[in-house]
C-alpha cells in the first residue's frame, strides 16, 4: 500500500512538472510572438519612411521606379510625411488626413481640420496621439518638451521647422478648443494620465529648408 502511494505521488509530481514545463514554453511562445510582431512593425515603419525620404525621379520615370522601390520592400505603407521630434528619439509617418488608416489606434492621427503648407499659406497642422505605454502611444515622451524646443515636418521635399512657443491644458470633452494663432504653426496633442485633461503643445514655423 505504500508502494502504491509512493508510485502516486512520484507520478503526480512528474506531471506537475510536465505541466509546468508546458505552461512555461507556452509563455515563452506568446511573448516570442509577441514581439516578433513588434519587431516586424518596427521593420515596416523604417522601410516606410526610408522609402518617403528616397530621392524623387524624373516625372517621366516616377510611376514606374516607385512601384519597383515599393515591389522591393515589403509591408511599406505610403507616408505623406514625417514627424520628428529629436528630444524625444521620436521619427513617424504620417498617412493621409483622409485615409482609413488615420485614426489614433493605427498612427499619429491628422486632425481633419490641419491644413498643410501647401494648402494654405499660413498652414495649421494637427496632429493627436495617445500617452502611456502602449505600442501606439507615440506621444508618450511628449511631456518632455520645453519652450523652444524644436519640432521637424517633413513634407515634398520641405523641412519645416517649429519652435514650440505655447503649452497649456484643456478639458477632455471629445473636441478640443485651440487657442488662435497668427502664422504656420504645428499643434500636438495628447492625454495627460490619469487625469481627464488634454496637454497641447503649439510649435510656430520659425525655418524651411530642403531635404
Amino acid at each position: 500500500m505504500l508502494k502504491r502511494k509512493v508510485k502516486i505521488e512520484s507520478k503526480s509530481k512528474h506531471l506537475l512538472i510536465i505541466m509546468s514545463a508546458f505552461l512555461f514554453l507556452i509563455a515563452i511562445s506568446l511573448l516570442s510572438f509577441k514581439y516578433y510582431g513588434l519587431y516586424e512593425k518596427d521593420k515596416q515603419e523604417q522601410n516606410s519612411i526610408e522609402l518617403f525620404f528616397e530621392e524623387i525621379p524624373t516625372e517621366k520615370e516616377e510611376s514606374e521606379t516607385n512601384l519597383e522601390k515599393v515591389e522591393e520592400k515589403e509591408n511599406i505603407i505610403q507616408y505623406v510625411a514625417v514627424l520628428e521630434i529629436p528630444k524625444i528619439n521620436l521619427k513617424k509617418g504620417l498617412v493621409d488626413k483622409n485615409s482609413k488608416a488615420n485614426n489614433v489606434d493605427r498612427n499619429i492621427y491628422t486632425l481633419k481640420e490641419s491644413t498643410f503648407p501647401d494648402e494654405e499659406e499660413e498652414s495649421h497642422v494637427i496632429l493627436a496621439s495617445h500617452s502611456g505605454s502602449g505600442y501606439y502611444s507615440y506621444f508618450n515622451k511628449l511631456n518632455k518638451l520645453n519652450k523652444s524646443d524644436q519640432v521637424f515636418l517633413y513634407y515634398q521635399g520641405i523641412k519645416y521647422i517649429y519652435q514650440i512657443v505655447n503649452i497649456y491644458e484643456v478639458e477632455k470633452t471629445g473636441t478640443v478648443s485651440l487657442k488662435q494663432t497668427t502664422g504656420s504653426d504645428i499643434t500636438l496633442i495628447t492625454c495627460i494620465s490619469g487625469t481627464d485633461k488634454q496637454i497641447i503643445y503649439v510649435g510656430s514655423l520659425i525655418e524651411k529648408e530642403s531635404f
